[in-house]
Parts: structure tokens; sequence; C-alpha cells
């Protein structure tokens, strides 16, 4: 049986990134598990590119599908990393138009998913007394941007649940950090009309948007650094200075 890094959301993107670094980065000793819940034909592109990684795919806002990937992945051997990328960021509403529809499903996905992904997945680590839980966050935690109310809710809570569950699982050998990237190039923020881009450009003080590659290097330091622990790392481009 092997030892396993789960990656939630890895059809592509950061989630791609992240997963093609571990499997380089730990030389093949992590096998990796790529959750997907939408477009089958990019996870089993990315698993195409990665030897021995198999594709789960599940919805993890609900109860049912959080349990699949679990006993998909106990089934291949021992979670030991799990990193918590899966997430989305609309519907974009004003403050003052906030529905509790959106509410429900931008926190049901981006902060009650990944809260019962480490409670489920940690109570396996403590058992072997070794493991890693990197959870994906949002340079918008600390900076407002119209529209992202409720986003920017889910990944300050996020950032918060991870230092309490750093605090509570050091002691059991399972280490808890957060990745904050800016904004990154992707399918979701390629849509940024050009206006706005340069509009982020200029706020961000190295003046570009950052790579998929970048968020993962930092999700690796996270993974490999023993001694790193409850730490938000910020990887923005200097937009929150």
């Amino acid at each position: 049986m092997s030892d396993i890094a789960v990656v939630t959301g890895a059809s592509g993107g950061i989630g791609a990134a992240v997963a093609r670094l571990i499997h380089e980065k730990s030389g093949g000793q992590l096998k990796l598990c790529l959750h997907y819940n939408g477009n089958h034909e990019a996870a089993e592109a990315v698993s195409a590119g990665i030897p021995g990684s198999f594709i789960v795919k599940a919805d993890l806002s609900a109860p049912e599908g959080r349990k699949a990937l679990l006993e998909a992945v106990l089934a291949q051997g021992t979670p030991y990393a799990l990193v918590n990328n899966a997430g989305i960021d609309r519907p974009h509403e004003p403050a003052l138009m906030v529905t509790e529809e959106a509410f429900d499903k931008i926190v049901a996905t981006n902060l009650k998913a990944p809260l019962f992904l480490m409670r489920d997945f940690a109570k396996e680590m403590a058992r072997a007394e070794a493991g890693v839980i990197v959870n994906v966050s949002s340079v918008l935690a600390r900076k407002a941007v119209i529209g992202s109310a409720v986003y920017r809710a889910s990944k300050a809570a996020l950032e918060a649940l991870t230092k309490q569950f750093a605090h509570e699982l050091g002691p059991k050998g399972v280490r808890v950090a957060a990745v904050a990237p800016g904004f990154i190039e992707t399918a979701m923020t390629a849509a940024i009309p050009e206006e706005q881009r340069a509009a982020i450009r200029k706020d961000a003080a190295l003046g570009t948007f950052g790579s998929p590659e970048a968020v993962a290097e930092a999700v690796w330091h996270a993974i490999e650094n023993q001694y790193l622990n409850g730490a938000v790392i910020a990887v923005d481009g200097g937009m929150t200075l």
C-alpha cells in the first residue's frame, strides 16, 4: 500500500500544477489521487502525465461525496498529504445584493468541504502519526473586491480553520498550513476584461499575474518543510503589502 497525496480540484489550473509538482518533487514516492467534479477529460489528461495516479469524481459539498473520496483513497493506501484546492468564486454579488443561495453554494464548497475533509483525513493521518494538509486560500481573504463578499469571507474563515487545526493536530504528528494565491493565470482569470487585468497588475508590486507553478511551489514547500505549521503563505506578487 502507498502513501497518497490527494489534490482536490486537480483537473486544471492550480490543481494540475500542484499534482504534477508533488509527483516530481517526491520522486514518485507519493501516489497521486486526483479529485475532480466536472471535466472528466481534463482530469484524465492530468492523470495520463502522472504515472500511478488515479482520479476520483465527487461532489465535495455533499457528505456522500467526501465519503467516496476518502474511501477511494483508503482503498489505495494511506493519506499522507491533502491539498484542499477545489473552490468556486461565483456568483459575484455586491454586498447589498448577496443572496442566501449564493452564500450556501460558495460556503458549502469553499469552507464546509475542506473543513470536513480535514477532519476525516486527519483522523487517518493521526493514526499513522504523520501527514500534512495544505488549504488553498486567496489574496481576497485580506483584500476587498466588489462582488466577492461571500468568497472572501469563506477564504478568511478557511485560514482561521487552518490555524485551529494546526494547533490541535500538531501534537498528533499532523501539520496544517495554507497558501493564499493572488491573481493567477488560469482559465478562471482569463475571462477578466483587459482593463480590469491592467488594474490588477498595477496593484501587485511585481506587476504581473502569477503562474499556477508558483502556487504549486508554495504548496510543495508547505508539504516538505517539517517545521512549517499554521502558516499562511502569500503567493500574490506583493498585492497585500
